[in-house]
């Protein structure tokens, strides 16, 4: 049972990340993008929406998207997977972000607009753990380095699966850890801005992804995350980078998370 205490717990860590978030005055930059996303991709997008990268991965490549699919983009930031995944299902289709901030959902919303694909991309202002959308009326949802972001996984794939038409597709990227971090890094705003902290191990993340009803279940690419890649980001403040190497043994830094690509599909 969740009790008063816990959703208490819950709403501050979602007031913190709001608040990190928020208060960036931009994204990762070229230098993470050009990590995660080819030359190709990233001459589809428009240098604002790049300047304000800042997932872990590149899900669009790994959804399969098809021509007139309706795909949801769950924490667009700038919109670049949301972009990306207008320009994959095209005119027929339909590209929608979700995003809790709405300076996001402007800023995005200037990006598609910038790329051409605005006249069937929307972006909405809502969170993860309350869709703001129909059943069934999403036939992909993609998300990147979002899910860890929130303090009620489950509820949010619940929400994802209840979006989902039967049959419906999920690729998401996040990271994944398989030891406990320290409890200064546990306990640190910035951290789990940086989807650090909030961080599932992969057998978490499956049993997670299973008990929501999902199937066809499975975790691939897997590729280092380390305190080097956390610098390029803003939401990992010096301080916080700087905590991370004195209490994380030295020879963890070039992998304190993994990042994955999780794919399953909602049952017809």
């Amino acid at each position: 049972m969740t009790t008063l205490k816990d959703l208490f717990f819950q709403q501050d860590i979602t007031d913190s990340v709001r608040r990190a978030y928020a208060a960036i005055p931009t994204g990762a930059g070229e230098v993470a993008a050009q990590r995660l996303y080819s030359a190709d991709e990233l001459g589809r997008v428009p240098s604002g929406a790049i300047a304000w990268a800042l997932g872990v991965a590149s899900p669009v490549r790994h959804a399969g998207l098809q021509r007139g699919e309706t795909v949801l983009d769950v924490g667009s930031g700038g919109g670049i997977d949301t972009i990306l995944a207008a320009r994959q299902v095209g005119s027929g289709g339909r590209a929608i972000g979700l995003d809790m901030l709405p300076e996001m959902c402007d800023r995005a919303e200037l990006h598609a607009h910038q790329a051409g694909v605005d006249a069937w991309t929307e972006f909405i202002q809502g969170q993860m753990e309350a869709i703001p959308l129909p059943d069934g009326s999403i036939d992909v949802v993609i998300s990147n380095g979002v899910l860890n972001l929130s303090a009620r996984k489950s509820r949010a794939l619940a929400e994802i699966d209840r979006v989902l038409r039967p049959g419906g597709r999920l690729c998401v990227a996040d990271l994944t850890v398989n030891d406990d971090l320290p409890p200064g890094v546990l306990g640190s705003e910035a951290a789990w801005a940086g989807c650090v902290s909030g961080a599932m191990s992969e057998r978490v993340f499956l049993t997670k992804l299973s008990r929501a009803g999902f199937e066809d279940i499975s975790l691939g690419q897997r590729t280092p995350f380390g305190l080097d890649h956390a610098a390029l980001y803003p939401l990992f403040t010096p301080e916080i980078i700087t905590l991370m190497r004195q209490l994380i043994p030295a020879h963890k830094h070039g992998q304190v998370a993994t990042c994955v690509i999780a794919k399953a599909r909602k049952p017809i």
